[in-house]
């Protein structure tokens, strides 16, 4: 049985046959494949007319299949001593530049599964296009996440928890973002779409929503006699991508804020959505550049600001049963300019056919079954690797896609690998990146 892990959905392990190979100038023993905008570096003589397996870059393949397949860097940790392969004892998929290429990704056959799912039958049933970070409840790979200091911002045991504050449902979290050429599936040639910057900063939530009300001893009485009390009270929450920061812009006690200045999350609250929110209006927004006092948001990427600077990338009403609906694209458009808060800068808005037409310099309109090499070619070829618009001495993060979709949005993404490269490089010095630490 195949299971992909909620927390680690883009980090899985696909089945795959051998994407074309390509000479790389400078090496005799390695070629380069071309695989959903990956490049990797494979053997010349890899064999197309088998099956293999793709690891994406920034997951971490599980200790006994580096082990069993003799992959670690230190022989020691492999099942033949005299063996050494090159992953690191993190056992995390780096992005890496080597000859020019930008590999982004690891390629091995399928065989390599043999070793350690002896006597599972199931192996034998695994097919082109099947992912999975579990096999029969083996560990394969998952997101990789760097270690911690096993005490660095818990809780106090006797600080409020979050359902004594709110329900999760009235507070939900961003809906994590799948890769898009993992995604073209999905996509019509007709369907209208956003194609948006995407930024690096740090991911925020604020609402307008239902909160507990803490209740008198006379009110806590008459509930108990059986008198109806009102419960509920609606009020300002905010939040970083997976952390509850405040509720009413009040600090709550004991939560790591990650900056030495303390809870940007609700001073930017405070200052751009306080007493303007609608009653269980929810905002989503990245916010860039500097804290109010100097420090940078994420390392090398504060886009010139001195400040904190607001874009919103989605708008929801979220109702008193906790069902969340999205303002289209050009309602959140509308909606953020009466906020008076920037949007994430856009490309381009309207039809798929129409882009890759505009953006591909075609002749003629796109057929649907050239949708990969299309949007490949645009992506990878024209839009990425490029100056940010914003600062141009730093590389685009990449692009967002939407299509609106009732009753929410299906977004994917697309990232330089450029900016792929950089953040492996922050990882390898350690730089601790605020999204993830903030996701904890």
């Amino acid at each position: 049985m195949l299971k992909i892990r909620e927390d680690s959905k883009n980090y899985t392990a696909q089945i795959i046959r051998l994407p074309v190979k390509q000479a790389v100038t400078g090496l005799d023993n390695l070629v380069e494949c071309n695989y959903q905008g990956n490049s990797c570096l494979i053997g010349k003589d890899s064999d197309p007319d088998i099956l293999y397996i793709f690891f994406p870059a920034e997951c971490q393949i599980s200790h006994d299949f580096l082990n069993q397949n003799n992959l670690y860097r230190h022989s020691e940790f492999n099942q033949d001593k005299e063996k050494k392969g090159f992953f690191e004892d993190n056992r995390r998929v780096k992005s890496i530049k080597f000859k020019g290429v930008i590999s982004t990704g690891f390629i091995i056959p399928l065989e390599s599964l043999n070793n350690l799912l002896i006597g599972h039958r199931f192996i034998n049933q695994l097919n082109v296009g099947d992912e999975f970070n579990e096999i029969d409840g083996v560990e394969i790979c998952q997101k990789y996440i760097r270690p911690r200091e096993r005490n660095k911002g818990m809780s106090n045991p006797k600080t409020k928890t979050l359902d004594s504050i709110v329900d999760s449902k009235f507070v939900p979290e961003h809906f994590d973002t799948s890769h898009l050429m993992k995604n073209l599936h999905k996509l019509n040639l007709t369907d209208t779409i956003v194609v948006s910057y995407k930024l690096h900063g740090t991911s925020a939530r604020y609402y307008n929503t239902l909160v507990k009300r803490p209740l008198s001893r006379l009110e806590r009485l008459a509930k108990w006699l059986g008198v109806k009390v009102q419960e509920e009270q609606y009020d300002y929450i905010a939040a970083s991508r997976r952390v509850i920061k405040s509720c009413g812009f009040e600090e709550l006690p004991n939560k790591n804020h990650w900056f030495s200045t303390g809870d940007l999350w609700s001073e930017i609250g405070k200052e751009h959505f306080d007493g303007k929110l609608l009653q269980g209006e929810a905002i989503y927004c990245e916010i860039i550049g500097k804290t109010y006092k100097g420090e940078a948001i994420q390392h090398g990427y504060t886009y010139g600001f001195e400040k904190p600077k607001v874009y919103i990338y989605r708008i929801a009403m979220i109702n008193s049963q906790g069902v969340e609906i999205d303002l289209s694209y050009q309602q959140m458009k509308e909606r953020a300019r009466q906020l008076d808060v920037d949007i994430c800068p856009e490309l381009f808005y309207g039809n798929l056919k129409t882009f890759i037409f505009i953006k591909g310099n075609l002749d003629e309109f796109p057929l649907v079954e050239d949708l990969e090499i299309d949007l490949n070619e645009i992506f990878y070829n024209e839009l990425l690797e490029k100056p940010s618009i914003l600062d141009n001495s730093i590389i685009e993060e990449g692009f967002c896609i939407r299509v609106d979709k009732y009753p929410k949005p299906e977004i994917y993404k697309i990232k330089s690998k450029a900016f792929l490269l950089h953040e492996g490089i922050q990882l390898d010095k350690e730089v601790q990146d605020i999204e993830e630490e903030q996701t904890m």
